[in-house]
């Protein structure tokens, strides 16, 4: 089967860019140190800028193309990020295992996006962190980026109820400007979150 995302990142351009997410800088400011799983982190920007932090970071994609090039950057950088080969669709999740998960424009099938969310609520710890920035599904009007597919695209709602009694700190819904790369340029339609998980009884 052809990876299109490994085509994808078979360049010597980042095609996102090698800056992070604006939203993730926001959100990680009051983070405590810990260790944080990115997740379909394709080339490493927002993996590299959390190791700069201080944070333990581990890094998942489908590509390895993203995973050589997230190496690359973050030797450029003087870090260390671990990047490990994952498939969404059939991850094993380990429960209790992260401080935060962050989710920066990961757009999956929608049974894909639910069990990883599953997955993603075992796997942090109590106390630990969601953080994400998806494009919704009125994204189609923008065509500033993310997938033509309104099935790929994140309905909020769904969200809210994933994440169904965990501490909302953040949840956004509207427009953003976002230049990364060559391939999110411009006004987009996200929904941002920062739910946590609540601490055990």
């Amino acid at each position: 089967m052809t990876n299109s995302w490994h085509e994808r990142f078979s360049t010597e351009e980042y095609v996102y860019g090698k800056e992070p997410n604006e939203f993730l800088v926001s959100a990680v400011q009051e983070l405590p140190k810990g260790k944080v799983l990115c997740i379909a982190e394709g080339e490493g920007r927002n993996a590299v800028y959390l190791a700069s932090l201080g944070f333990d970071v581990t890094s998942w994609d489908f590509a390895q193309a993203g995973l050589d090039k997230t190496k690359q950057l973050a030797d450029e950088k003087g870090v260390v990020v671990t990047t490990e080969l994952r498939d969404l669709a059939e991850v094993t999740w380990e429960e209790g295992q992260w401080d935060a998960i962050i989710h920066i424009f990961g757009h999956f099938p929608r049974n894909v996006l639910d069990r990883t969310l599953v997955g993603i609520k075992k796997a942090l710890k109590p106390g630990g962190f969601y953080i994400s920035e998806l494009y919704t599904k009125e994204q189609l009007r923008y065509g500033t980026g993310g997938p033509r597919n309104e099935e790929m695209l994140c309905d909020p709602i769904n969200l809210l109820k994933q994440f169904n009694g965990y501490f909302v700190k953040h949840f956004h819904i509207g427009e953003v400007n976002r230049v990364e790369g060559q391939l999110h340029t411009g006004t987009a339609h996200v929904v941002q979150s920062v739910f946590q998980k609540r601490e055990e009884d």
